[in-house]
């Protein structure tokens, strides 16, 4: 649920800042904004180096951050839009004495620290930290990730499920479930359809069914949704005549060009 509220809003993000950086370039007089120029730019000066270094002094004592990792603090939190462009213009609509100077130095504070903090991160980040191990689950991911689960009616099909959701959930991806019908009960189909709602209930899944060989399916309908790992069982639900235990799994490792996470019964 919290992944889904924050996809929903940074979706309402998305069209509500361009609304609010519109109505503040709407409001601001550019004659005031030059007049204010050497002003605004000495106070953000002073802002920037001695506030906001005291205030990240400050707020980091005691705690076990190294002095290199306080400072990039400095360059790594210089950029600042949003709290001025929602609340600039605010003195100026309700009348207070040099409202439109108040407005003229938030923007230009936006104008200053925006492309300051873009060039200052990547700069300094390398020179003032070191690289450590990365936690998917409170990072976000630039692009989806898709993963594909192929699963049969045999009961290691709740499984293959299960080990789908848990890797989605860390990247927070996607899963295409993928049935290759053979000569199942359209029960058994059925009740494999009401696991798969089950286990992936927190997950953006589709459900795919195709005919065939199963483990050219696979690797077929895995090249065409552009997947980033397949997860498949070991052991099918076919007879040992039709196919011998593993092969399809063997198969697909063979030929894909992709990572396998095979789950064993």
């Amino acid at each position: 649920m919290a992944r889904r509220l924050r996809g929903g809003f940074n979706g309402l993000w998305t069209v509500a800042e361009i609304v609010l950086f519109v109505l503040l370039g709407a409001s601001i007089q550019l004659q005031v904004l030059g007049d204010t120029l050497l002003v605004g730019l000495l106070i953000l000066a002073i802002g920037t180096l001695v506030g906001r270094s005291l205030g990240w002094y400050l707020s980091t004592l005691g705690s076990n951050w190294t002095w290199r990792e306080r400072l990039f603090l400095l360059p790594g939190n210089s950029a600042k839009a949003t709290v001025q462009a929602a609340i600039g213009a605010i003195p100026l609509a309700e009348g207070v004495a040099g409202g439109d100077k108040i407005l003229a130095l938030a923007a230009l504070s936006i104008l200053v620290t925006a492309p300051l903090g873009a060039w200052a991160i990547p700069t300094f980040a390398p020179k003032l930290l070191e690289r450590g191990e990365v936690d998917p689950t409170k990072v976000a991911i630039a692009h989806n990730i898709v993963l594909l689960a192929a699963v049969d009616t045999s009961p290691l099909a709740g499984a293959v499920l299960t080990k789908a959701a848990e890797l989605a959930r860390r990247c927070d991806g996607s899963v295409v479930v993928l049935h290759v019908i053979q000569t199942e009960d359209p029960a058994q189909v059925a009740g494999l359809r009401g696991q798969v709602q089950q286990r992936l209930a927190d997950i953006r899944h589709q459900w795919v069914t195709t005919a065939g060989g199963v483990a050219a399916e696979i690797l077929r309908v895995a090249q065409e949704h552009g997947v980033a790992e397949i997860v498949m069982g070991k052991r099918g639900n076919r007879p040992r005549a039709e196919a011998g235990i593993g092969s399809v799994s063997q198969a697909v490792i063979a030929a894909s060009p992709l990572p396998v996470v095979v789950v064993e019964g």
